[in-house]
């Protein structure tokens, strides 16, 4: 039911379409490729197939568009580069970054890039970043056995805040490698039913009641003497520490025997020093 000129102009669109995606393709890998938001490229297929015969520009080193920003990296061997989200890139420099709820899900991620990165060299170390708002206990643990299984030291920094779980993996690091940057915070709880992956309020039948407080109380002991082991307290003084939520800043979880050492900038002088954290340095360490 067109009309023949419509179909004509339909026909050059596309074509133009294809031009345009000649253009994209031949300047894949340089900079003009990602100069233009969401990686647009405003170029001609000339100028694309001149650069595919000459010296390409140098890429730029962050694209932050929508989303995730991505970086270039370039694999051993290979002649290119690629981009990939930056969280793969520190990834391939064994450093992990927990920066967001530890759900199953992510705990599933954390468990495959640890079995990964202990395949590929059981011997390097892995460094685990932290910046993590809390949760889910068993998710948690996946990721604790996972950890004490791979050969090589972990090495624990907390950025910010490693509450619930995510706190208690920070503990868990290699000793003498669990450290925390100066304005950082530690929450350790009790387990919880939402930390249980179960609702705040549990509808059913008195003895299943009994079942789920039975395994949140087992759940509560694995922590309780998972904090034993991190910070060579007692059982009975861990247990009423956390009868309340329990804040630590970065100098407390050190004297709490949480993490090892407090770090500080390396470019800062020793009066600066003096003047940002007293005259003690016994707890602070040098990035």
């Amino acid at each position: 039911s067109r009309r023949p000129g419509e179909l004509k102009g339909r026909v050059m669109m596309g074509s133009s379409h294809l031009v345009a995606i000649a253009a994209l393709a031949a300047t894949v890998g340089s900079a003009d490729a990602f100069s233009q938001p969401h990686g647009f490229v405003r170029t001609s297929l000339k100028a694309g197939a001149a650069d595919l015969r000459g010296a390409r520009p140098a890429l730029s080193a962050l694209r932050m568009g929508g989303g995730v920003p991505r970086v270039p990296y370039k694999a051993p061997g290979e002649q290119g580069y690629q981009f990939m989200d930056i969280w793969s890139r520190l990834q391939r420099e064994r450093i992990m970054y927990i920066g967001q709820d530890l759900d199953d899900e992510f705990a599933n991620q954390m468990v495959a890039v640890l079995l990964t990165l202990s395949n590929e060299d059981n011997k390097a170390g892995v460094q685990m970043y932290f910046n993590c708002p809390g949760g889910e206990v068993r998710a948690g643990l996946a990721v604790y056995d996972t950890m004490n299984n791979c050969g090589f030291d972990i090495t624990t920094l907390n950025l910010g805040i490693a509450a619930s779980i995510s706190g208690w993996l920070c503990g868990a690091g290699t000793p003498g490698k669990r450290m925390a940057l100066p304005n950082a915070r530690f929450l350790l709880q009790n387990p919880k039913l939402e930390d249980m992956g179960l609702s705040q309020q549990l509808y059913a039948q008195a003895s299943d009641v009994k079942i789920e407080a039975n395994e949140i109380l087992r759940m509560r002991d694995k922590v309780y003497r998972g904090l034993m082991r991190f910070t060579d307290r007692d059982y009975e003084t861990i247990r009423k520490d956390l009868t309340r939520d329990l804040y630590l800043t970065a100098p407390e979880a050190v004297e709490y025997g949480l993490i090892d050492k407090v770090l500080l900038p390396l470019q800062r002088t020793d009066e600066e020093i003096k003047k940002y954290i007293g005259e003690s340095q016994a707890n602070f360490g040098r990035i």
